[in-house]
């Protein structure tokens, strides 16, 4: 394969992979289609086995691909305002409940279901379980900023698991009362 070839190939792939993250977060894996992803990527659906050997491989792939974006963004958002742990924490939550467009969807809680009906040894579970303890790390290193205010780890394991809870139930119950005061709650938490 010649230099432009390969080249060629591999912002095809990229592009496979983008619009596959995209589709997977907003309908899930099991709801979308190899047709699907390669109208979405513009291209043919016989060329998708030329970049992977199946779907559950490029699921696989764009589930990190998911989970590195939102690592990325969970970092930026701690890093808004460097004048403190709390108020490091409190951007993250207050960024991890701003609405969103579904492509751009949580990853935890928009693949939760796909990993979680996979077999143990799943390449789509490995990396949800991966990407999942990679954005818990960043959500710990965010409450650790500034160690006069550091939270202790099981409030950090307690406000992390509330945090995703809350926003499962916002994305399911759609904007109901109750659920927009357990995510006032949760921010709030943060201060406590």
């Amino acid at each position: 394969m010649g230099r432009s070839s390969r080249s060629q190939a591999e912002q095809n792939r990229a592009r496979i992979v983008a619009a596959a993250t995209g589709l997977f977060r907003r309908r899930g894996v099991a709801a979308v289609s190899i047709a699907d992803i390669m109208a979405a990527a513009g291209m043919t659906q016989g060329g998708f086995y030329k970049h992977f050997p199946s779907k559950d491989a490029l699921a696989a792939e764009a589930c990190t691909t998911a989970f590195a974006r939102s690592e990325e963004a969970w970092k930026e958002a701690a890093r808004q305002e460097d004048d403190g742990g709390k108020d490091a924490l409190r951007d993250l939550v207050t960024y991890y409940f701003a609405p969103k467009p579904p492509e751009k969807t949580c990853p935890m809680i928009a693949l939760g279901q796909d990993a979680a009906t996979g077999e143990a040894d799943q390449p789509l579970r490995e990396a949800y379980r991966e990407g999942a303890r990679r954005l818990f790390e960043a959500f710990g290193a965010a409450a650790e900023t500034n160690a006069a205010t550091a939270l202790p780890r099981e409030r950090v394991v307690l406000l992390f698991a509330a945090m995703v809870g809350a926003n499962l139930l916002a994305r399911a119950a759609g904007g109901a009362s109750w659920v927009e005061d357990m995510q006032e709650i949760v921010r709030r938490s943060v201060d406590m």
